[in-house]
């Protein structure tokens, strides 16, 4: 097993949830496709919407990264685990895409930063916003 195998595995056990024994909340991540359009009908067709299944664990950020203009006030840091909940790889989230908490507050993904040693996903950062 490699370093980074080793790096994610454990990444991936403290982010998991409370709940299967690691440090994190279960948390859903929500995107919608982008329409397409059909050239023949002259019509859009709305893209579907894909859901996630995931966990992490939620951080503020400093006051001193706090500028007004990239990170407000009010702005959450979110590391997220490199597996859904049910282990599989995740697919990593774009921002303007939501992460919905088990108590159904919705918070809009702003930025996403990857942590990708030798390409392989340990965990990801995601600034959030109030959705």
């Amino acid at each position: 097993m490699a370093y980074d195998d080793r790096a994610q595995a454990l990444a991936a056990r403290k982010l998991a949830p409370k709940s299967a024994g690691g440090k994190g909340q279960a948390v859903t991540i929500s995107a919608t496709a982008a329409s397409t359009y059909n050239p023949t009908t002259g019509r859009a067709t709305a893209g579907a919407p894909s859901t996630q299944a995931c966990s992490g664990i939620e951080e503020a950020y400093r006051a001193s990264l706090i500028d007004g203009a990239l990170i407000k006030t009010g702005d959450k840091r979110f590391m997220l685990s490199p597996l859904k909940t049910d282990g599989t790889a995740i697919t990593l989230p774009e921002a303007g895409h939501t992460l919905t908490y088990a108590d159904g507050t919705a918070w809009v993904i702003m930025a996403v930063e990857p942590f990708k040693p030798a390409g392989l996903l340990v965990y990801a950062y995601l600034q959030l916003r109030r959705a």
